[in-house]
């Protein structure tokens, strides 16, 4: 696949992602799929850790659902390759279960792509101090 296309579909996740269409996402994707998301909050995050085939990404997404209200979720910059797009994020959220709100200006995610165009791995990288503060206030 060329760098445009696999950015076309990593813009397309994030569409359906913002309605909220998991079945779209999963289309993208590999069946054997590795989704790696707060690595660092495994454990204690009901979302954090690796997830892995479409099962646990779904169960990902519906995870983030039941937790965070994700008010803003801005793509800010795009570099994409045959085999890879990153992607510079900003995030807003609010954590459910004590209404903290959480700014995180800056995520890096990296997206692979397999030879037939599906995502086979996406990893979110950010410094979670702010997030985590809030979460365990």
């Amino acid at each position: 696949m060329s760098a445009t296309d696999n950015l076309q579909i990593v813009r397309n996740v994030f569409e359906a992602f913002d309605r909220g269409d998991i079945d779209a996402i999963l289309i993208n994707c590999a069946e054997d799929i590795e989704w790696q998301a707060e690595n660092t909050g495994a454990g204690e995050l009901p979302w954090g850790g690796v997830r892995h085939g479409h099962a646990g990404t779904r169960q990902w997404f519906e995870s983030i659902a039941e937790h965070i209200e994700i008010s803003a979720l801005e793509q800010l910059d795009f570099l994409a390759s045959e085999s890879q797009v990153a992607v510079v994020m900003r995030e807003e959220l609010t954590i459910k279960k004590n209404g903290q709100k959480v700014t995180i200006p800056e995520i890096i995610g990296l997206w692979t792509f397999n030879a037939a165009g599906k995502v086979v791995r996406v990893s979110n990288l950010y410094d979670p101090t702010a997030f985590f503060a809030a979460w365990r206030g």
